[in-house]
């Protein structure tokens, strides 16, 4: 959809190629913006029957919610521009306020569309609730124009089609409720030690282990992204698991006349 924190559009070709192509079930404990499913080739995954999202940060599953009622969602997009400092400012103290709760038993459109405006006019998408306006001074096309021509887009909707169910659950209750032996989780957690940089978040590392022993008890299979570091041998470990790793320059990381930050990728997975 557009830049997140910890976003997979650069190395989904890593990740994709491993996901079995005879599941049932396609589901993401920890979505964001959904970048893994929307660059499957669906005609790949003739038994698909259920795309589930979910994410602990309610403006994640209710922009979510509101792309699948793409139709209605565009009506209000229409209504706001890019690259206006004002409006940024204005819609991120308004949904970055201690005090401001959403409810998603029906789709919010008004903040959904006020979270597109900051999450992609902000470096990256990378921490929306402080972030800084950034101005493109008329030389590239806004990532918010961008994202507003997705959500009319016939290509990207075929996709919003395929979302049947959409979640606010930790993590250990969503995969107890949809877990069985033809969903595939793929897990994409706030990596160690980067946990500060998502909102609304919060996930140390007693949580990290606490998923580790929920996957570890699945009937589904599970592919899981992170960058190593030394508990994950004693959760998975090398001869139980298959570990794949790739390195990849970091997007977030990217400065004006500098070489690119590298990191290494790791895909765990149980099968």
């Amino acid at each position: 959809m557009t830049s997140y924190i910890g976003g997979k559009s650069r190395i989904s070709k890593f990740i994709i190629p491993y996901i079995p192509t005879d599941i049932q079930d396609y589901c993401e404990p920890f979505s964001g913006m959904f970048w893994v499913f929307f660059k499957i080739d669906i005609s790949k995954y003739p038994d698909l029957k259920r795309v589930i999202y979910n994410d602990f940060n309610k403006l994640n599953v209710n922009l979510f919610n509101c792309v699948r009622n793409y139709n209605e969602f565009n009506k209000f997009l229409e209504k706001y521009n890019s690259q206006d400092s004002d409006l940024f400012y204005s819609s991120q103290s308004n949904i970055f306020n201690s005090e401001f709760t959403i409810d998603l038993s029906i789709p919010d459109y008004h903040t959904a569309a006020k979270y597109a405006i900051v999450l992609t006019q902000v470096f990256s998408g990378t921490n929306p609730e402080k972030g800084k306006f950034i101005d493109l001074k008329g030389k590239y096309k806004s990532k918010f124009d961008s994202f507003k021509d997705k959500v009319k887009s016939n290509n990207w909707q075929v996709y919003f089609n395929r979302i049947t169910d959409t979640e606010n659950l930790d993590f250990s209750d969503l995969i107890l409720k949809y877990d069985n032996e033809k969903t595939f989780f793929y897990c994409d957690p706030p990596y160690y030690k980067t946990e500060n940089y998502y909102a609304n978040h919060d996930f140390g590392l007693e949580t990290h282990e606490r998923l580790a022993n929920v996957l570890r008890n699945i009937k589904g299979k599970f592919a899981l992204s992170y960058y190593y570091f030394d508990k994950l041998e004693e959760w998975f470990p090398k001869d139980q698991y298959t570990w794949r790793e790739q390195q990849f320059s970091k997007a977030a990381m990217a400065k004006s006349g500098k070489e690119q930050t590298k990191g290494t990728e790791l895909l765990i997975m149980n099968y």
